[in-house]
């Protein structure tokens, strides 16, 4: 633990101080008494320090590889059970329902590291080697800690864990800061932004099954797309009936005026978006539709009808229409009158 450790930079080879320094007491550390007493000082060089700790993740000499990645894995999922347990006091409802919560560290751990360290090798070149990396996503963890504060919480520990990401690949790839944040904040971003969209409404599935807490917004999407959907369907079987001179007999056949993506949603037999949409031809001039949600309150709140006139009504042909976007908003956030 004396032991001194020299850091290479750009050749150059520096002897750093010999006194132990909160990292290597953590590293050091050999029963739960020594991770304990670690932890505090630790944390605080993270979170008000992290030029000088990042630099330190850098240091060649008498480390043990191994070691230093499995103590940081450690670290992660402290502060990654830390949050879930703060979460858990948030979440009502039954959570054994959901069963990717309690591996929700492990996977978020995952899934960031895998897109900071693609996103590494783009931005910064693949000949960079993806320890450090797996490091500073490791450390940046614990601006989980930040979820203890009440209301601003949240926002902080986000904040705070993109400013620890972007400095830890500074200093951990001796890149610009411009490149840093390109790397670890930017790209990732917009490589995740892009994989939920390629899953399209199979991504609501994913989210809530990961955080149970975002079932309602997830439900208010689905009434909000439900709708959309109902006024869309009904616009194409008008725009089908002018052309051919009769309006359609199945949902399918309006893909040219749907568009192939709201096809597949409203005859997916999964009922992906979460309601479930009954199309019937009544004759050549009369057709009816009904979207229900295919578990009430669960995956959608609402019952539309629609027909050929295109207004769109709550439950029945004499329900109540929804004349605006604006009407639907003001029953999304409202609830079911």
């Amino acid at each position: 633990m004396g032991m001194p450790r020299v850091r290479c930079y750009k050749g150059q080879f520096q002897e750093a101080i010999t006194m132990p320094t909160p990292l290597s007491i953590w590293e050091d550390s050999k029963d739960t008494l020594g991770f304990v007493k670690a932890l505090p000082s630790l944390s605080f060089n993270i979170l008000f320090k992290p030029v000088a700790f990042f630099k330190e993740l850098t240091l060649s000499g008498p480390i043990d590889i191994k070691k230093r990645l499995s103590r940081g894995v450690f670290f992660a999922f402290i502060f990654g059970y830390l949050k879930l347990f703060v979460d858990l006091s948030f979440l009502s409802g039954d959570v054994q329902n959901y069963p990717l919560f309690f591996l929700r560290p492990v996977i978020n751990f995952v899934m960031t590291l895998a897109l900071v360290t693609t996103a590494i090798k783009l931005i910064l070149g693949f000949d960079k080697l993806l320890v450090p990396a797996f490091l500073v996503v490791c450390y940046r963890s614990v601006a989980e800690i930040f979820y203890f504060i009440p209301f601003l919480g949240p926002l902080l520990a986000g904040v705070w864990g993109i400013a620890l990401l972007a400095v830890g690949v500074k200093e951990a790839y001796y890149t610009s800061m411009v490149k840093s944040v390109l790397a670890a904040v930017l790209m990732p971003f917009i490589m995740l932004l892009f994989i939920f969209l390629s899953l399209g409404p199979v991504a609501n599935r994913i989210v809530v099954a990961l955080y149970p807490e975002a079932q309602r917004q997830v439900v208010k999407l689905n009434d909000m797309n439900a709708y959309l959907y109902v006024s869309s369907i009904a616009t194409g079987a008008k725009a089908y009936k002018k052309d051919l001179g009769f309006y359609p007999s199945h949902l399918g056949a309006l893909k040219k005026y749907l568009g192939g993506a709201v096809t597949e949603d409203v005859t997916d037999p999964n009922n992906a978006t979460g309601y479930i949409y009954e199309y019937t031809r009544v004759s050549e001039e009369h057709f009816t539709l009904l979207a229900r949600p295919f578990k009430n309150l669960y995956s959608g709140r609402f019952v539309f009808y629609t027909d050929e006139t295109g207004v769109v009504r709550l439950n029945t042909p004499q329900g109540e229409s929804i004349r605006s976007i604006k009407d639907m908003e003001g029953l999304v956030m409202g609830g079911v009158k």
